[in-house]
């Protein structure tokens, strides 16, 4: 039900007309995506080395600063368990919000599948409709 007529694919009524301007474009959109997505990834990956290579050498030229003038650098252990801490909380709150994102991903993909499962049966059932309400203008006139 869902799908033109193959043979009506090259007539000038409205339906086809959107029908081939949407396959064009869902073509486009799919032929992109996997582009796309590499060109993301490859960003991500270009973002996090960087992020690292700014801090380990912002941490390498503080480092040499405070050992060439002698500065104490000696953390307390209370402030070490606290740094530990703090790191293990984000790292924990990093796996959670992954987690999450990947259960909500889960359930969009499975409502888009329940959608699609369903539109062929949406559709018979309104085509079922429409045919009934011709029927009863038909039987009218």
């Amino acid at each position: 039900m869902t799908n033109i007529n193959p043979t009506i694919e090259n007539a000038k009524d409205v339906f086809s007309i959107h029908a081939k301007s949407f396959d064009k474009i869902h073509g486009a959109i799919e032929k992109s995506s996997p582009q796309l997505l590499q060109s993301m990834t490859n960003l991500h990956q270009e973002y996090l080395a960087t992020w690292s290579n700014f801090v380990h050498s912002a941490l390498a030229i503080q480092q040499q600063y405070t050992s060439k003038t002698g500065v104490n650098t000696t953390a307390p252990e209370t402030t070490t368990n606290v740094v530990n801490e703090i790191t293990d909380g984000i790292v924990k709150m990093i796996d959670i919000n992954n987690k999450m994102i990947q259960t909500a991903l889960d359930a969009t993909r499975q409502n888009f599948r329940t959608i699609n499962d369903n539109a062929s049966a949406y559709a018979e059932l309104n085509h079922n409709v429409i045919q009934s309400w011709i029927g009863a203008f038909k039987a009218r006139n």
